[in-house]
């Protein structure tokens, strides 16, 4: 040990800070020491700077490493305020073949973190849309992810680790606190919030980069009122259970090399057990059991900060409507609107009426008879209009046009 720190004394402060750089490289990351101390058997950085080679967008600062030494080589980190920040897509875009190419000798070295945050911008210079705070970074290996068989030997591994009980940042506002799972493999980067592995997660999030770039978001069926929590969102004491999933890819005729501010498109899909729309007890016989489910064509605006919905389905029981909508993203709100239409046959609205109002033999006779002389459908319409912050306060307006008559 005395013999390596004497090493690092006659190297002198240039030759050291080229040393480092190249042990740096050589793990894949660009690396601006800051400042250098040098201790019995380690090395300590302030101020340092780094970059993943071949990692657009991707950039970073420490404010103090220890580098614990063998000989002259590094035997593991200990860092402490690490900030990563990412611009646009693109910079998610490299990681997976970085991992793939620098990933296991990188993993070799033992590191350990405090105070971790992680950024993301849609553009150079703009302001942060996402921030992961004030976390520890816990390092997992692929043989402990839940799915993931260690790699046989030779092939690319699974890098993966959680951050712990990170402060969730959307647009600058606190929402949530929460551990925030992550894997990177040769082809895929993974996101799971609320939980410690990615795959098992409620709310889960995957990137596919190549060979077309596409994402899916998915929403394990969970309490309303746990997602929530996730999210910031005031849902009140709810007792429904929420899924979904949201499918992304390049929009048609969207530029591939400008990933950051190309449109994106896919469908959206959410089932809501719990729930119905509100509604008189007359329509009991239509929004027959518990369950709506909504699906939509999204459509992702290149500035991402709009969501044009159209093809909207909305279904629960009998009563089936259909129409467009929009999100709209106002900071760390969005506002959401949809406009809503469908028709009901006369005979099953004068029917689900008279078994409201009358029991046993004599409703079931009422709807019978109403069901066989009344033609013709009833026009509804439904505007939606919400906060996404404040889902409860949703405003619901329907209206409806009768066209009904008589069967001769």
């Amino acid at each position: 040990m005395a013999a390596a720190v004497a090493a690092l004394l006659v190297l002198g402060p240039p030759a050291l800070r080229r040393h480092i750089v190249a042990e740096a490289r050589a793990r894949g990351v660009a690396l601006d020491p800051g400042a250098i101390d040098v201790g019995l058997g380690e090395v300590r950085l302030r101020g340092a700077r780094f970059s993943l080679l071949g990692v657009r967008g991707l950039s970073g600062t420490v404010a103090r490493a220890t580098i614990a030494l063998r000989g002259l080589s590094p035997a593991g980190i200990a860092a402490d305020g690490v900030e990563l920040t990412a611009v646009g897509v693109d910079a998610l875009e490299g990681l997976p073949a970085w991992v793939a190419q620098h990933g296991p000798r990188a993993a070799s070295l033992p590191l350990t973190t405090g105070r971790v945050r992680l950024g993301l911008r849609d553009r150079d210079g703009g302001p942060e849309v996402l921030a992961l705070a004030d976390a520890s970074l816990v390092r997992r290996a692929a043989g402990a992810v839940q799915g993931a068989a260690a790699p046989p030997p030779g092939a690319p591994g699974l890098q993966a680790g959680v951050l712990k009980q990170a402060r969730v940042l959307v647009a600058g506002k606190d929402v949530a606190r929460t551990d925030v799972a992550w894997s990177i493999g040769p082809a895929s980067i993974s996101l799971g919030f609320g939980g410690e592995d990615a795959a098992s997660a409620p709310l889960r999030a995957e990137l596919r980069p190549r060979p077309s770039p596409s994402a899916s978001i998915e929403l394990a069926p969970t309490q309303l009122a746990a997602v929530g929590a996730l999210l910031g969102v005031d849902v009140g004491a709810s007792t429904m259970v929420v899924s979904g999933t949201f499918e992304l890819r390049l929009a048609a005729g969207a530029d591939r090399t400008a990933l950051s501010e190309a449109p994106l498109e896919g469908p959206i899909a959410l089932t809501v057990k719990g729930f119905t729309l509100p509604h008189p007890r007359e329509l009991d016989g239509l929004l027959f059991g518990d369950t709506t489910t909504v699906k939509a064509d999204a459509q992702l605006s290149g500035d991402r900060r709009r969501i044009a919905l159209s093809g909207v389905e909305v279904a629960a029981g009998a009563l089936k409507l259909k129409g467009t909508g929009a999100i709209q993203r106002d900071g760390a709100d969005a506002s959401i609107g949809m406009d809503l239409s469908g028709s009901i046959p006369c005979s099953l609205l004068a029917g689900s009426a008279a078994m409201a109002h009358l029991t046993g033999a004599v409703g079931l006779l009422a709807r019978d008879l109403v069901s066989r002389t009344l033609a013709g459908s009833v026009a509804v319409q439904v505007r939606v209009d919400a906060r996404a912050s404040r889902l409860t306060a949703a405003r619901v307006s329907p209206s409806a046009v009768l066209r009904c008559k008589l069967r001769l």
